[in-house]
């Protein structure tokens, strides 16, 4: 019986030129190793002639590895991505050879795909270091043997320096990823088809790194030493606000960057001590659940809640001074600095003001949360008693105001090890004033050290460029949820100003939410007492909806100056309020605002408007 194992001769003769294969390649492996000694060899002389010539620059040589793997790939018929990689994989290791050089990289997508894209670029031998700042990965391209890879839309003008974008990363597709900056001669650089904008230089940053920057808006308080004290004893007081909680917001604020929820955002003008009580709390708590139900009913999709208080207690003025008859005092610029009446004593600032705000957006926070539990608590009975199986969800009703007064915001910042990031916990959401988002300003200096959630006001005055910029340094990593473009520019003037400004944001691929506030381009006088028109305030909301659909970005939320009592500021609305309404009952220090009636009106054009959307 033959053995089955034995082979035929057929068998011998395809066995004895595999065998012959096999050692071909062996022969041809043993020479390419040889070749990679040789190179390497080479690339270290190469290292010592450029020490010699000492001129700063990277080692690296991006238009020529281009050109070699152009060149081989030319003339070979082997797949040109095996060549690339391959070819890739020799460049690196001789760089490495030539100076340990470092990728960091700074970028707003998935760490892994853009790692992927990395390593595809610089091959596999290059250390690669991940950091939070872009202006981090530009100093380390601009002081030591480094390479920054940014985000698309960053880039850096060519300095003094050395610094260059002399290289673009790009999907499969063609579109830009992130830009290669470094020291690179430009002769040297891959020409990039996207033009750059400079990144500032920026010092590290630090809680108290605003106080290097111009401070507009900001109070002058004649005694030092009283708001020493008083920054102290801020500084060692508990947190207003749980991490964990921004955290929550960040988190729904990205889904509303999605095109996934809408943000409502409403409270008072600015908080008044006198004023200040539960039941004040629970009627500002209550009418935004009644307004976000409103808008769930018509959206389909989830609300976030962000009220303007617990912290709403300052102002800016156009004016820093106020002249009655020959007597000039300060501006009055809410409780947390000075007094309303016109005196001398009133209108000095007080730093012992902002302990007092401080305590009540403590007690305010504490009764919000109160009403949340017992809220969730009597939905849940109703659903129980009505036999409803929906599901039924804590409700979150969170805090916002204009960090302002940066004395009291640094005291509250809070560095957070399970995050390795500081926070801003006088409240979970802070945004910027109109009149304080100078790019070089301490207001923006602060708000780009914290990771909270961040609001910009954008009003006409605001160009692109400068739009483009603060963006770039707010959100540097392009994070959804993390910056919310905040539109005020009136109802005759947001037509000819937003389109461009969503434009721009669309064309870069921001992710920040596009909110619209309503309220302060609307201003208007009606002899000595200002007031605002429900028309004018829905006619801007309108033309927000229909400049963002015609310009394909998500109408993010509306941010709105409201009160539930029965207030006469503002004209018009479902109770029909005329100018010789306004005396009566004309309550607010600083702004007019929505009363209840009005704002559930303006919930009710916005409920409209989610539908059609």
């Amino acid at each position: 019986m033959l053995n089955d194992r034995s082979e035929s001769p057929a068998q011998g003769a395809a066995s004895s030129t595999l065998q012959t294969l096999r050692g071909e390649i062996d022969r041809v492996d043993d020479a390419i190793l040889e070749l990679i000694e040789q190179r390497l060899a080479a690339s270290s002389a190469v290292a010592a002639s450029k020490d010699a010539e000492g001129d700063g620059r990277l080692k690296l040589r991006p238009r020529r590895e281009a050109e070699v793997i152009g060149r081989l790939a030319a003339r070979s018929d082997a797949p040109r991505d095996l060549i690339a990689q391959v070819w890739r994989t020799l460049m690196s290791h001789g760089l490495q050879a030539q100076a340990r050089t470092e990728i960091v990289v700074c970028a707003g997508r998935d760490r892994l795909s853009l790692y992927e894209m990395v390593r595809g670029r610089f091959g596999p031998a290059a250390p690669v270091r991940w950091v939070k700042d872009p202006a981090e990965a530009i100093e380390a391209a601009r002081s030591g043997e480094a390479v920054a890879v940014i985000s698309d839309h960053f880039a850096i003008d060519a300095g003094d320096d050395g610094l260059i974008v002399f290289d673009t990363i790009e999907e499969k597709d063609g579109k830009p990823v992130a830009r290669c900056v470094g020291r690179v001669a430009p002769e040297d650089a891959i020409e990039s088809h996207v033009s750059p904008r400079a990144i500032p230089r920026r010092a590290p940053w630090q809680p108290a790194s605003w106080r290097q920057r111009p401070a507009a808006q900001m109070p002058v308080y004649p005694d030092a030493a009283s708001l020493g004290r008083v920054e102290g004893r801020l500084a060692a007081s508990d947190p207003l606000v749980d991490v964990h909680d921004i955290m929550l917001l960040r988190a729904q604020l990205a889904q509303v960057a999605a095109g996934r929820g809408f943000m409502l955002q409403g409270g008072d003008c600015a908080e008044s001590f006198a004023e200040f009580g539960a039941d004040k709390v629970r009627t500002t708590f209550n009418l935004l659940l009644r307004m976000g139900a409103m808008l769930q009913s018509g959206a389909d999709i989830p609300i976030v809640h962000l009220a303007r208080i617990a912290g709403q207690f300052a102002k800016p003025r156009s004016a820093a001074t106020e002249t009655v008859g020959e007597i000039i005092l300060p501006s009055y610029r809410g409780d947390a600095v000075n007094g309303p009446d016109f005196t001398r004593a009133s209108r000095t600032p007080d730093p012992k003001r902002l302990l007092e705000a401080h305590r009540q957006a403590e007690v305010t926070i504490e009764l919000l949360d109160a009403f949340a539990a017992a809220s969730y608590a009597d939905l849940r009975r109703i659903h129980n008693e009505a036999g409803i199986q929906a599901d039924v969800r804590p409700i979150s009703m969170f805090t916002s105001h204009e960090a302002l007064l940066l004395n009291y915001e640094q005291a509250l910042a809070r560095f957070d090890q399970a995050t390795e990031s500081w926070w801003a916990t006088s409240g979970h959401l802070i945004w910027i004033g109109d009149r304080t988002r100078s790019l070089d300003g301490a207001h923006v200096e602060f708000a780009r050290g914290v990771a909270n959630p961040v609001g910009l006001k954008c009003g006409p005055s605001l160009d692109i460029d400068s739009l483009l910029r603060l963006i770039d340094v707010l959100d540097p990593q392009n994070q959804p949820g993390r910056l919310v473009l905040i539109g005020r520019f009136g109802a005759g003037a947001i037509a000819d100003t937003l389109p461009e400004m969503m434009r721009a944001t669309r064309r870069e691929g921001r992710h920040a939410i596009w909110s619209i506030d309503p309220m302060h381009g609307n201003t208007r006088s009606v002899g000595a007492i200002k007031t605002r028109v429900i028309s004018d305030i829905v006619t801007e909301i309108t033309t927000f909806f229909e400049v963002a659909r015609a310009e394909q970005v998500h109408p993010g939320g509306v941010h709105l100056e409201m009160t539930g009592e029965a207030v006469t500021e503002c004209l018009g609305g479902s109770a029909a309020l005329v100018e010789a309404d306004l005396p009566r009952n004309y309550l607010t220090h600083c702004d007019p605002r929505l009363n209840a009636a009005q704002a559930l009106d303006v919930a009710a054009a916005v409920r409209a408007l989610l539908e059609g959307n």
